[in-house]
C-alpha cells in the first residue's frame, strides 16, 4: 500500500527538525529540555502511524486524523515556543513599547480595556477573541466536508502559515502586554463564561511568546481570505469576527496594536507564498509515496 505525504505533513516535518536543532543548540538555557525532544520523537511517531494507518481508504477516522493532526498539533506547538524562544535573542518587547509610545503617545493595550469597560463591550471583546478558535476549528471542517476539491490546498494555506508564524516566534521574542507589564496593569474584569473559557484557554496553553506579529489576527485574515474563493457566503460571516479580533487582542492586552498591524501586513503575503508553494508542489512533485 503507499500513501501521499502531503504538503501538510512536510510543513510539521520541516518545524519538528528546525525547532528541533534550535532546542539543541539552546540546550543549556532552554526550559523542559527532555520534555521538548520527547514530544518531537512522540509526533514523530504519531505522523509516522497515521500515514501508514490512513493507507486503508476504509479507515475514516485515521483519515480525518491524518488530516487535522497538523491542526491539532498546533495548540502544542505554539506555547511550547515559550520555552526555547530566548535561545538566540532576549524579549524585544522593549522596542515595541517604544515604537507604540511614539506612534500613540501611550500604551493602547494598557488604557483600551480601561476606556471601554461597559459590560457589554467586555463581553464582546472576549467572545470576539474568543471566536478565533472556532473559526479555526470549524471553517477546515465545513471545507472538509462540503468543498473537498479545494479543501487540499485551503488546509495547507493555514497549515503552513500557521507553523511559519511559530517560527518566526521562536526567532523573534516578543511576549506581549500580558506578559511583560506587571500584574496589577494588566488585570481585567472578565464576564462569566467567554472570560473564563479564554482564561482557561490561556492557563493551559499559553506562555510568554508570539505576541508579534499577531497570528491570531493573521490567521483570521487568511481564513477570510480562503473563505472568499471557496464560500463566499461564509466570507460574510467571518468578516465581522476577523475585524473584531484586531481589537480583542489588544483589549485582553494579547497584543500592542503593532502586533495587529504586522498580522494584518501578514496575512496577504503568507497567503499568496502558501498558494505559490502548493501550486509548485503540485505541478513538479506531486507524489511522495511511503511503503
Amino acid at each position: 500500500m503507499i500513501r501521499k505525504i502531503n504538503l501538510s505533513d512536510f510543513v510539521v516535518l520541516i518545524f519538528i527538525i528546525i525547532t528541533g536543532v534550535i532546542i539543541v543548540l539552546g540546550k543549556e538555557k532552554t526550559e523542559y529540555f527532555s520534555m521538548l525532544v520527547s514530544a518531537r520523537i512522540t509526533a514523530l511517531l504519531i505522523i509516522f502511524i497515521l500515514i501508514k494507518l490512513s493507507t486503508n481508504n476504509n479507515n475514516k477516522l485515521a483519515l480525518f486524523l491524518w488530516h487535522f493532526y497538523p491542526l491539532l498539533f498546533m495548540a502544542y506547538f505554539y506555547g511550547e515556543t515559550g520555552y526555547y524562544n530566548n535561545t538566540f535573542s532576549p524579549d524585544l518587547d522593549e522596542i515595541f513599547i517604544q515604537l507604540e509610545n511614539s506612534i500613540f503617545g501611550s500604551q493602547p493595550s494598557l488604557w483600551f480595556s480601561l476606556k471601554y469597560n461597559s459590560l457589554w463591550f467586555n463581553k464582546l471583546m472576549f467572545f470576539s477573541y474568543f471566536s478565533f478558535y472556532l473559526i479555526i476549528i470549524i471553517f477546515p471542517i465545513i471545507l472538509f466536508f462540503k468543498k473537498n476539491t479545494e479543501f487540499e490546498k485551503s488546509f495547507f494555506i493555514i497549515i503552513f502559515s500557521s507553523y511559519t508564524y511559530y517560527l518566526f516566534f521562536a526567532l523573534f521574542p516578543v511576549v506581549g502586554p500580558q506578559f511583560y507589564f506587571p500584574v496589577e496593569q494588566v488585570e481585567i474584569s472578565q464576564p462569566f463564561f467567554w472570560g473564563e473559557i479564554i482564561k482557561f484557554i490561556q492557563d493551559i496553553g499559553e506562555t510568554p511568546t508570539g505576541a508579534f506579529p499577531s497570528s491570531h489576527v493573521g490567521l483570521s485574515w487568511i481564513i477570510l481570505l480562503i473563505s472568499v474563493k471557496t464560500f463566499k457566503k461564509l466570507s460574510l460571516l467571518i468578516f465581522p469576527f476577523a475585524l473584531l479580533i484586531c481589537f480583542s487582542t489588544v483589549y485582553i492586552k494579547a497584543h500592542y496594536v503593532v502586533d495587529v498591524i504586522g498580522g494584518l501586513i501578514s496575512a496577504p503575503i503568507l497567503y499568496l507564498l502558501g498558494d505559490k508553494i502548493y501550486a509548485l508542489y503540485n505541478k513538479k512533485s506531486p507524489y511522495v509515496l511511503i511503503n
